[in-house]
């Protein structure tokens, strides 16, 4: 056996790719889809490895260089090191190889709890160059500060004013039916990780002092409404998942409707519900990281307890299967 020495080095490197969620043919799926960006970049931008831009303000907390310009070009393994782990890439386009494999030519990805819509906005950039001729972009966030950021994201990347692309922001909260919740009153780039309420409190789920404010819920069957297929879901709701995973409704209309999940998992607890009612529909679990998390006196919420979001990636059958090596 290696000696404890030895085994603290390998964990301190590894870091949270201790159990990373991705496999090494994983790397080669994701160097099909490394793009340079087109045109130089512009003060206050990210850019990214699929030639993706994105606004420095939408990362608040990042030093800025004195060009005022990031480059992330480097594959995300184990992660892009700024939002993202290499399971959401993957996830990302696997939903879009299964898309391109229907001949409708037709791509639908919605984003719930969107931010600033970094997935919707990717994956719709990547459908432009795979030829998709209608792409539909729905991006779902409780936050009001945010939502018009959505447009922002897409328009920068040249997703604005195309007849093949459809956008769609919207300024809700993902509930289990179409009635009024309450979010914290926060600004999304400098705290990501609200959740939302049935009933406003002083208190939320991490012990953290907040205000609320009433906005309205909406459903995933609303959602959903006019698409025969959804190619591409994620979903990362900062623990609000417990009470959707477990609603007969919300599983029906996801069963039913979306292709490719990715599942940000906020606890453990969360990890297990999915487990249980996901696979229950016959979908597979086909790359999952564990959530990384610590015991505290602030909070009595599992959810609270999480330090770094894990996370799983489903398919379902009911819409073909893309056969990944594990």
């Amino acid at each position: 056996m290696p000696d404890v020495e030895r085994c603290l080095e390998a964990r301190g490197l590894l870091e949270h790719d201790f159990f990373g969620g991705w496999a090494a043919p994983d790397v080669e799926l994701l160097k099909k889809y490394a793009h340079p960006l087109v045109g130089p970049p512009t003060a206050g931008e990210l850019v990214d490895w699929l030639g993706v831009r994105t606004d420095l303000d939408m990362h608040a907390w990042l030093p800025r260089p004195a060009d005022n310009i990031i480059h992330v070009l480097g594959l995300p393994v184990p992660n892009d090191m700024i939002h993202a782990e290499a399971i959401e890439y993957i996830a990302m386009i696997v939903g879009l190889e299964r898309a391109a494999r229907h001949a409708d030519r037709r791509y639908t990805v919605i984003e719930l709890g969107a931010s600033y819509g970094p997935w919707c906005v990717s994956s719709s950039v990547l459908a432009t160059r795979m030829r998709f001729e209608n792409i539909h972009l729905t991006a779902v966030e409780a936050s009001a500060t945010s939502v018009p950021n959505i447009g922002r994201h897409a328009q920068r990347n040249g997703l604005g004013g195309r007849a093949d692309v459809e956008i769609r922001a919207i300024h809700a909260a993902v509930h289990l039916a179409d009635e009024f919740v309450y979010f914290p009153r926060i600004q999304v780039n400098a705290d990501n990780g609200a959740q939302v309420a049935l009933e406003p409190s002083q208190v939320d789920y991490r012990g953290i002092q907040v205000q609320h404010d009433r906005v309205e819920g909406i459903s995933l069957s609303t959602l959903c409404e006019g698409f025969e297929r959804v190619d591409f879901v994620h979903m990362d709701l900062q623990g609000a998942e417990e009470r959707l995973l477990g609603d007969e409704r919300f599983l029906g209309t996801l069963d039913s409707k979306v292709a490719t999940l990715f599942l940000a998992t906020q606890s453990r607890l969360i990890e297990g519900i999915a487990l249980k009612t996901i696979s229950a529909l016959g979908w597979r679990l086909v790359r999952e990281r564990p959530t990384t998390f610590q015991q505290n006196s602030r909070s009595n919420d599992v959810n609270g307890w999480t330090t770094r979001d894990g996370g799983q990636l489903w398919l379902n059958p009911r819409f073909g299967d893309l056969h990944l090596q594990m």
